[in-house]
């Protein structure tokens, strides 16, 4: 379909609605409007928006005639949640500000409140324009609305920009990561978590398909979803499910599989204390560092690969006692000196160790020098020195509890 046929076509435009739930109610909290053409068959209109022929006066044309259509469905159904609306990048900013605003305002008269007004931008769309950008977004805040920033898509975003246009909602689209290696994906997902954090955006997921996608949603800090598996787009807010059955059946699920992994987890992490404990008072710590380690290994071999010794600052004060093949350990004196504070959360880990004077387990994360997957128990010693043991990924395989 040619976007002209759009354009001639208009009066056959019309608004779809399809609910977005929230994590804390587990209902429907908003409603997301998407565009659709009604001809012989109901048509999407991404090809249009996402065509960069497309003059933006044609753009706007069309983002407003549904716009209008939906706040009049939206005053119709007396819908009281957030109304999330997509606009084009290049046709907002093509735009007096305030003829938007004069149309949001005229229908807060009629009882739709500005701060229930979201506006979502695609990220790929507004590349070089950043700074206009953000000062629009500024503009509409200072009237409660909020935007929305679809952080996604087959071109990664750059992180910095998402930071510096500091949205309220950032919204990942299961769709356009499907072509993404799973690994990939967390990776890209953990990073923007973290830019989340520090502007204090909520996290917004859509296009989930199943409950396997919802798990992940929920897992990596989703405070709203949408996606077939939920509920898809109807041409009336009335006919929407305002009450999820999968959502709050799976969530309900999910919380009871999270609380089975972090008790075994916390299980296997006293399990590995004792053991370290009872090596630690086997062979009393003398001045001998390396000699003490050696003697331990034989305590600690069923479940570590590697042993060294730090002072509180992160400076080592042993060699590395390394298992090379299956029994056999190796002294490596050339890592005696080295400062491993850079590491992120070294330091607060030796802070957590003497304030509670017992073992801390790390997360995973992927080695330096071997590149497999491990966790770290760090234990409190004697005169400000703490033990750190690598753990081998066979044996965090043969325990599944050691794997998230």
């Amino acid at each position: 379909m040619d976007p002209l046929d759009v354009i001639s076509n208009l009066d056959k435009v019309i608004p779809y609605f399809q609910p977005i739930y929230g994590a804390d109610t587990q209902d429907c909290v908003a409603i997301e409007v998407v565009g659709r053409m009604n001809l012989d068959n109901l048509h999407s209109l991404e090809f249009f928006f996402s065509n960069d022929l497309v003059p933006d006066d044609y753009l706007l044309e069309v983002d407003n005639h549904i716009l209008l259509q939906s706040l009049d469905e939206v005053v119709r159904s007396k819908f009281k949640g957030n109304i999330f609306i997509n606009r084009h990048p290049s046709a907002l900013l093509s735009d007096d500000p305030e003829n938007l605003l004069s149309i949001l305002q005229e229908y807060e008269e009629k009882g739709i409140k500005l701060n229930n007004i979201v506006i979502i931008l695609q990220h790929q769309l507004f590349y070089g324009f950043e700074k206009e950008l953000k000062n629009l977004i500024t503009y509409y805040q200072t009237y409660g609305i909020k935007f929305a920033i679809n952080s996604v898509n087959d071109k990664l975003i750059n992180l910095e920009k998402l930071r510096y246009l500091s949205p309220d909602i950032i919204k990942i689209d299961f769709k356009m990561v499907q072509q993404l290696h799973t690994s990939s994906f967390q990776d890209l997902l953990h990073s923007v978590i973290h830019v989340a954090r520090k502007i204090g955006a909520s996290m917004y997921y859509d296009g989930i398909i199943d409950s396997l996608q919802l798990r992940n949603a929920w897992k990596n800090g989703g405070r709203f979803y949408q996606g077939a598996y939920l509920c898809i787009p109807q041409k009336s807010i009335n006919n929407l499910n305002h009450e999820s059955e999968p959502l709050k059946k799976d969530i309900l699920k999910y919380i009871r599989e999270e609380k089975t992994k972090l008790t075994a987890l916390r299980d296997m992490t006293n399990l590995i204390q004792q053991r370290v404990e009872t090596a630690i008072q086997k062979f009393n710590l003398k001045s001998d560092l390396n000699d003490f380690l050696q003697k331990i290994s034989s305590e600690l071999n069923s479940f570590s690969f590697r042993m060294y010794i730090c002072d509180e600052d992160g400076f080592q004060q042993s060699a590395n006692f390394f298992k090379l093949y299956g029994e056999q350990w190796e002294l490596q004196q050339q890592y005696v000196g080295r400062n491993w504070s850079w590491r992120p959360y070294f330091l607060e880990t030796v802070l957590r160790m003497k304030a509670h004077d017992r073992g801390v387990l790390s997360d995973m994360y992927r080695d330096i020098e071997t590149g497999e997957k491990i966790r770290t128990f760090s234990y409190p010693l004697e005169n400000s020195r703490y033990l750190y043991i690598d753990l081998s990924y066979d044996f965090l395989f043969k325990h599944n509890e050691l794997l998230f």
